[in-house]
């Protein structure tokens, strides 16, 4: 068994947090409608949940995304200040919301389900914010891949690590967006819909990720070191002068771009 990793850590909360949103989703919609306290708690509870899942997602391609700027010492410093600017604001903005969140019985069905009245249009500004970190993160996936398939790399394994990273962002820019429409257009009590399913989306895509990585990363190391005469050592750095590129395979490249490596 593989040893506890932040990365792996990272990964299993952005994994297991969206089945846990589903739990209290499905909480809401069937506990008495007068628990106003309770409906309060539970509703806290899965926005705490939502922005947390999404959050870990964001970390494990933020880092994927540094590896392939070949661990950049600039881009060291400024994506962790862009991620914690970006998610704060979208903490503060959820804090905001919740003050002005009220529950009455549902007109439609006085006795089941958390029915929301009073409810702040600011809860779009977190699905604004992270479109925008979307598209910055896209646009810095897409340089270093346009450059990569530019030179004509022969590894195939670098090659998908950079394609599912801009494919990953593209899909989430698109997710961001129709939240936006949907939480601007759409009446309250279906907008806790779409978010737990736009929730799994980005987890299930995060994941998948991940998990296609990891599978092509260990039949690239694994066809790396056969290709070693016996008893060389394999080296944990990229060369110096190379580019990632045209450096081999090291695995503390894999273990940066993979939680499940080691």
């Amino acid at each position: 068994m593989s040893k506890l990793t932040w990365m792996k850590f990272m990964y299993l909360l952005t994994r297991y947090s969206a089945i846990a949103e589903a739990g209290v989703v499905i909480a809401l919609l069937t506990i008495p409608g007068d628990w106003y306290a309770e409906c309060s708690l539970v509703f806290k509870t899965n926005v705490a949940l939502f922005v947390f899942g999404l959050g870990a997602g964001e970390v494990i391609m933020t880092i994927r995304t540094w590896a392939v700027w070949q661990k950049n010492r600039t881009m060291m410093y400024i994506l962790p200040i862009f991620y914690v600017v970006i998610w704060t604001g979208a903490f503060v903005a959820m804090g905001i919301f919740l003050t002005r969140l009220e529950f009455a019985p549902d007109p439609r069905n006085a006795y089941i389900g958390c029915y929301a009245t009073g409810t702040s249009p600011i809860i779009f500004v977190p699905w604004v914010l992270l479109l925008f970190y979307d598209a910055v993160m896209f646009c810095l996936m897409a340089i270093p891949t346009y450059k990569l398939y530019r030179s004509g790399s022969s590894s195939r394994f670098i090659r998908i690590v950079h394609r599912d990273g801009v494919v990953y962002y593209l899909y989430l820019f698109v997710l961001s967006l129709a939240n936006i429409i949907i939480t601007l257009t759409f009446p309250s009590d279906l907008i806790l819909v779409f978010s737990l399913m736009s929730r799994i989306i980005h987890a299930v895509l995060a994941c998948r990720v991940v998990l296609h990585i990891d599978q092509h990363g260990r039949q690239a190391m694994t066809a790396s070191e056969s290709s070693l005469p016996p008893n060389t050592p394999i080296v944990s750095s990229r060369p110096r002068g190379k580019s990632l590129t045209q450096a081999p395979l090291s695995p503390h490249y894999w273990e940066t771009v993979t939680p499940y490596a080691g």
